[in-house]
């Protein structure tokens, strides 16, 4: 199996086909014996050139006199694959790296620029410690731009916010490889039980920074073929998102409706948290959608959980004033999110973010009808743009005076009394929450 092959035709799927990258992924991979090795190569090279695309384009273009953008599509993604291993794998032999890149060429019948793929990567290889980023001194936009491949007008936006520093340690960590968190299914296995038996898999298992049933773990090859996962001792969701639940379940509630509610890590949360006494209605725009939170729920053995597809910016008059608590995780920029998620790099821009911030207002506007008084709507996102985030909220309060913020405390509660997540932890994602109550 040439590995390489496969990583080609991940990217051209990516890229030509607009599929995302862990479905590209899964699409080419899933039908083939691979072993945990095989595996782990494909994924770090094909989230490797997502995540460092600008700065493989840079130093491509200071050795090639054919430019980037000018080349053919599959010698694009050939160059950048190997020039990835170049520069970022140093346990690859380069003389490796540049024959397997010439086979590739060859096998897409390009005989006839073998020689200058090969001539470019072997003159790039003997000049790796020659590659100058630019100067930060002279222009801190276009060096954190191209050293984290990030675009530059998003650096500028995010600037507007936050400090160099803080954008900088952004940046790096979001080209690092997320830790897998976990919670665990607390109705079928404790904590200690379950890392007891997954040490028996040589998975390590360490605990989460704020929430006792949230844990890390390393090691794990094939997630679906985990006997403990399938029998649903524990389910994948990170701790920020874990918060939402965490933060706004109360002792008297008993209906919950989750209005964007896919893949289910809230709704499964809320509804272990509320027990039998309560049921959780789970709600969101598509077949498909609704078939992974119900995989979910299945899985972890609930039974006070209801689904049915439905628009969170459409009303269901049905359950006007009828909600406890409204979990509205809405869709956003993601962000907090792009090392799980790297092709969100080049699928966001400010006129997305832009057009994002008003969707998430409608359905802000449109679920705060299901919130009977007393009851909480709990608002969230996995982006760190202040426009999705605080500046909504802010919205939402001048236009409902029906409703107040409720600061929140904790060791992970900003100053105003939201959460405000950064991934620089390099354990948690980048996440906002804010609670807010109608009045009685």
């Amino acid at each position: 199996m040439n590995l390489r092959w496969l990583v080609l035709k991940i990217l051209d799927s990516i890229e030509f086909e607009g599929i995302f990258v862990h479905d590209a992924i899964k699409d080419q991979t899933e039908a083939l014996e691979l072993t945990k090795q095989e595996r782990g190569f494909i994924k770090k090279v094909v989230f490797g050139v997502l995540e460092n695309r600008i700065y493989l384009d840079y130093v491509i273009n200071q050795f090639s006199k054919v430019k980037v953008r000018k080349m053919k599509p599959a010698i694009r993604h050939i160059m950048r694959l190997s020039v990835y291993q170049l520069l970022f794998m140093k346990n690859i032999p380069q003389s490796a790296v540049c024959n397997e890149a010439v086979k590739l060429v060859k096998k897409r019948k390009m005989h006839s620029l073998s020689g200058f793929v090969n001539g470019v990567l072997r003159n790039i290889s003997r000049s790796l410690h020659d590659i100058q980023l630019p100067d930060k001194n002279k222009d801190a936009v276009q060096y954190l731009s191209v050293k984290y491949s990030f675009d530059a007008k998003m650096i500028e936006r995010l600037l507007r916010d936050y400090s160099l520093d803080v954008i900088e340690s952004f940046l790096s960590v979001s080209n690092e490889e997320a830790p897998l968190t976990i919670r665990v299914n607390e109705k079928k296995v404790d904590l200690d039980d379950l890392g007891s038996e997954l040490k028996k898999l040589s998975i390590d298992m360490t605990s989460g920074r704020w929430l006792p049933y949230a844990a890390y773990l390393s090691g794990i090859d094939s997630l679906e073929t985990m006997d403990t996962f399938k029998e649903g001792l524990f389910t994948v969701q990170d701790e920020s998102s874990m918060l939402v639940g965490h933060i706004g379940v109360e002792p008297w509630m008993q209906q919950v409706l989750d209005v964007c509610a896919a893949p289910g890590g809230k709704t499964t949360h809320v509804a272990a948290l509320i027990g039998d006494q309560g049921l959780v209605r789970s709600y969101d725009v598509s077949d498909k959608k609704i078939m992974l939170i119900n995989e979910n729920i299945q899985r972890l053995g609930l039974d006070n959980v209801l689904t049915k597809v439905q628009d969170a910016a459409v009303l269901d008059e049905s359950l006007v004033m009828s909600a406890d608590m409204v979990i509205a995780d809405v869709p956003c920029s993601g962000l907090g999110i792009i090392r799980k998620k790297p092709d969100i790099k080049w699928h966001m821009d400010m006129d997305k973010i832009n057009d994002l911030a008003e969707i998430q207002r409608s359905i802000l506007e449109n679920v705060q009808q299901y919130v009977k008084p007393g009851g909480v709507l709990m608002y969230s996102t996995c982006t760190i743009v202040p426009q999705e985030n605080e500046e909504n909220v802010r919205w939402f309060l001048d236009h409902h005076d029906t409703f107040t913020l409720e600061l929140i405390e904790g060791p992970y509660a900003g100053e105003d009394g939201m959460v405000h997540l950064m991934p620089t932890s390099g354990m948690n994602d980048g996440f906002f929450i804010a609670k807010l109550r109608r009045k009685k």
